[in-house]
């Protein structure tokens, strides 16, 4: 009885190829998703702009009325960045509005980005303030 020289494959050996490919195909797969969730989530991320009219009481001056605007503009930040964490930067407007002569202005603007917010919740330090909206809506 003649044997030819045949070389002898394991049968681990031929199953061992098609589970590497296997495996070689789902760690390229699960780095190709967390790259792309990667760059949604900062895709993502978005400006809110957040508008607040505030009515004009002539027996309040324009320094009790700014402070009620630093309140709402820092509760609405507050609120909006608590409400939908894909939001990056807030804007807040808040206006003057005097309903006697029908004109309106706008007191303060503050801007500001989560990570900043997170830092310093204090509309003080993130605020612009308008002073000219004192003369053009007739405070005292």
């Amino acid at each position: 009885m003649t044997m030819k020289n045949k070389s002898h494959v394991s049968p681990t050996f031929v199953m061992a190829l098609p589970f590497r490919r296997l495996t070689n195909y789902l760690f390229f797969s699960a780095i190709a998703t967390l790259l792309t969730m990667a760059i949604a989530s900062s895709a993502g991320a978005e400006r809110r702009e957040v508008d607040i009219r505030l009515l004009v009481n002539q027996d309040e001056g324009f320094t009790v009325m700014t402070r009620k605007a630093e309140i709402l503009a820092r509760s609405a930040a507050q609120r909006t960045f608590d409400r939908d964490v894909l939001v990056s930067d807030v804007s807040v407007k808040v206006t003057a509005q005097n309903l006697n002569q029908d004109q309106a202005a706008i007191i303060l603007q503050l801007i500001v980005s989560r990570r900043n917010w997170a830092s310093r919740p204090d509309p003080k330090i993130w605020a612009t303030y308008f002073p000219m909206a004192k003369s053009l809506i007739g405070i005292k």
